[in-house]
């Protein structure tokens, strides 16, 4: 596993909210495979993460505020397994209705591994049809605790928690 994102502060004393610079916020620099990083001063609205056994992968969802007035939405994808590679998605918009609805229309199905080669050519049509029906109910796993996440950070976010 890899870490998609850095943060960094300016001075030790960024942490202590009775410091003159602690409205200033947290630098933020987010990692994008493909894409350029997202930087920004800031603070983080909402965190959500979730953790399920029975799923190979897991969300980190962050929503933050940044010093320019902008919002920034961030999808983390963890694997259990050491030889798959974290990503990252991340989005900067003007609104926070915007940044949510970059949470909200994430298609997690996306995040769901294909069977290995060895499965396509060599099985049956019967046998075929049995994993496309795996496929699907694993994408629509995915989308169901995606979902429930999201759910969550919302919920948090208009509680205030």
């Amino acid at each position: 596993m890899n870490t998609m994102m850095e943060i960094s502060t300016h001075d030790a004393l960024l942490h202590n909210r009775n410091s003159p610079i602690s409205n200033r916020g947290v630098t933020y620099n987010v990692k994008r495979i493909g894409a350029k990083p997202i930087c920004f001063e800031g603070t983080e609205l909402a965190m959500a993460m979730s953790y399920t056994p029975s799923v190979h992968f897991w969300y980190e969802i962050n929503l933050y505020h940044t010093s320019e007035d902008r919002f920034v939405s961030a999808i983390r994808v963890f694997h259990q397994s050491e030889d798959k590679r974290d990503t990252v998605q991340a989005w900067e918009t003007t609104s926070l209705d915007d940044a949510i609805d970059k949470l909200t229309e994430y298609d997690a199905a996306c995040d769901v591994e294909m069977p290995g080669e060895d499965h396509f050519g060599k099985t049956t049509p019967a046998e075929s049809a049995s994993i496309a029906l795996q496929m699907m109910a694993r994408m629509n796993a995915a989308r169901h605790h995606y979902k429930s996440l999201v759910g969550e950070l919302l919920f948090d976010l208009e509680s205030g928690q």
